[in-house]
């Protein structure tokens, strides 16, 4: 239909073309790169304008805003829940402090795992290495 080639070329288009056609990076790559950069300056304003609108939908609010929103909510005091959370049950007396046995195996903290005493004199005659 159209032939490739113009009629009549000018030398300077047949230089043009033939070291177009050695360079492969000239013909293929600096078109693409340059489209890449000016494409992604060309969707800058369509990027920031979707940020935009999406900050303007999601808001931070503080604990005391959101206790606002709450329609059942009750007015907080800091003395009352002190005074309620110092009620709520477990008095100093009320417990013991029991020591629970380990698991067999596992060292006591500060002593070295390959330091074993077979006796209680043995431990007190050695001294026992400290883990630091």
């Amino acid at each position: 239909m159209f032939p490739s080639q113009p009629l009549n070329p000018t030398p300077f288009q047949k230089t043009v073309a033939s070291r177009l056609r050695n360079r492969p990076f000239l013909y293929f790559g600096v078109p693409f790169l340059s489209i890449v950069v000016l494409a992604s300056y060309g969707l800058q304003g369509f990027t920031k304008t979707r940020y935009d609108y999406h900050d303007t939908k999601v808001q931070t609010i503080t604990k005391e805003d959101e206790l606002k929103m709450s329609k059942g909510r009750k007015k907080l005091d800091l003395r009352e829940e002190y005074y309620r959370l110092q009620n709520l049950g477990i008095g100093s007396d009320e417990y013991d402090i029991v020591r629970v046995a380990r698991p067999a195996g596992v060292p006591e903290w500060g002593v070295d795992a390959t330091v074993k005493s077979t006796s209680s004199s043995a431990a007190n005659s050695e001294p026992r290495a400290r883990l630091v």
